[in-house]
C-alpha cells in the first residue's frame, strides 16, 4: 500500500461506475454507492472481491478470508443500502463502511453493517470522512425525528467515535457513565440481536451479546484495539470476553447535528478549517 499524498490516485473504472465520488484527502478516492444492488456492477464486485479481502484480513487480524468472501457475496451486497469505499493512491481499498436500513423496535434505524480502516491509515482522518459521508443522508432522511444508529461492536475506538459524533456518552447505550437502558433502546437492541440470530445471547439490561463472534477462533483481533478514552477502554475490557460484543445504540438528534455540519462546511469553504482530528476505527 502506498501512503503518499502526492501521487495521483488510481481508481479502476469498472469499480467507480455507478458510484458517487466524494472528497476525502489528497491521494485518496472516495466512492459512495447509495443503492448497491443497482449501482455496483458485476465487474466492480469482482474487483472488490480481489482487492478488498486481503485488506479486511489485515485490518481484522482474527478473521479469515472466507468470512469476507461471504460478506462480499452478491446476496450480501444486494442487501446493503449504502456502501462507502476509500481507495489509496495505488487503487487499493484503505477504508470502508457499509449500512443497511432496518426496522428495529418500531423505528427505521441505520444499521452499521461493517466498517474498517487499514492499519496503515489509522489516525489519518479517513474514519471521520467515511462515517460523515454515509450518515449525512441518513440523518437528513430521518429529520426532524431522532435517528437511531445500531451496530454490534467490541471496539473501544468505534464506541468512542460514534458516541462523540452524537454529542457524548449520554447519547450512547450501553454507557460507562450509566447503567440505565431505556425501554425503547432495549426494544431496538432485541430486534437487532434477533436479526443477527443472537437474541438468546443478548442481556437486555447491559446490551452485551455473549460469544457474538463465535465464527472466529479467538475474537476479531489478536489484541483488542485501544482508544483515546481510558474510561471506555477499561469498561469494555472489564465487561467483554474475547468473543463478546455490545449491541451499541446511538441516538442522533438531527437539528443540532445538521447545524454543526453547515458550520463545518462554511468553515472549510472559507478557509478557516476545523479543529481536532478523528481516530480511525475498525468495526464488524
Amino acid at each position: 500500500m502506498s501512503t503518499s499524498d502526492s501521487v495521483t490516485p488510481l481508481c479502476p473504472p469498472e469499480l467507480a461506475s455507478g458510484a458517487k465520488r466524494f472528497a476525502v484527502r489528497p491521494g485518496f478516492t472516495g466512492l459512495h454507492w447509495t443503492n448497491v444492488a443497482k449501482q455496483l456492477s458485476p465487474g466492480g464486485r469482482e474487483i472488490l472481491r480481489r482487492d478488498f479481502v486481503p485488506v479486511a484480513v489485515e485490518t481484522f487480524t482474527g478473521t479469515a478470508p472466507e468470512f469476507w468472501s461471504d460478506w462480499l457475496s452478491d446476496a450480501k451486497l444486494d442487501d446493503l443500502k449504502g456502501l462507502v469505499v476509500v481507495l489509496d493512491a495505488s487503487g487499493t481499498p484503505a477504508a470502508w463502511v457499509a449500512s443497511n436500513q432496518r426496522e428495529f423496535g418500531g423505528r427505521s434505524c441505520f444499521y452499521a453493517n461493517s466498517a474498517g480502516v487499514h492499519p496503515n491509515y489509522q489516525g489519518s482522518g479517513l474514519s471521520s470522512a467515511i462515517w460523515r459521508e454515509l450518515l449525512r443522508s441518513a440523518i437528513v432522511e430521518s429529520a426532524p425525528r431522532r435517528l437511531y444508529a445500531v451496530m454490534r461492536t467490541a471496539n473501544p475506538i468505534v464506541y468512542g467515535a460514534w458516541s462523540a459524533g452524537a454529542g457524548g456518552l449520554d447519547k450512547a447505550y450501553p454507557s460507562p457513565i450509566s447503567t440505565e437502558i431505556p425501554d425503547r433502546v432495549q426494544r431496538i437492541a432485541k430486534d437487532a440481536a434477533a436479526y443477527l440470530g443472537q437474541l438468546d445471547r443478548l442481556d437486555p439490561n447491559t446490551l452485551i451479546i455473549e460469544n457474538a463472534y463465535e465464527h472466529t477462533e479467538n475474537g476479531l483481533w489478536t489484541e483488542r484495539p485501544t482508544s483515546d478514552q481510558d474510561s471506555v477502554d477499561s469498561w469494555m475490557q472489564a465487561s467483554l470476553g474475547p468473543k463478546d460484543a455490545i449491541m451499541l445504540i446511538v441516538a442522533f438528534d438531527p437539528i443540532p447535528l445538521l447545524f454543526d455540519e453547515i458550520v463545518r462546511t462554511v468553515r472549510i469553504r472559507s478557509g478557516i478549517g476545523t479543529a481536532g482530528s478523528s481516530r480511525s476505527s475498525r468495526k464488524a
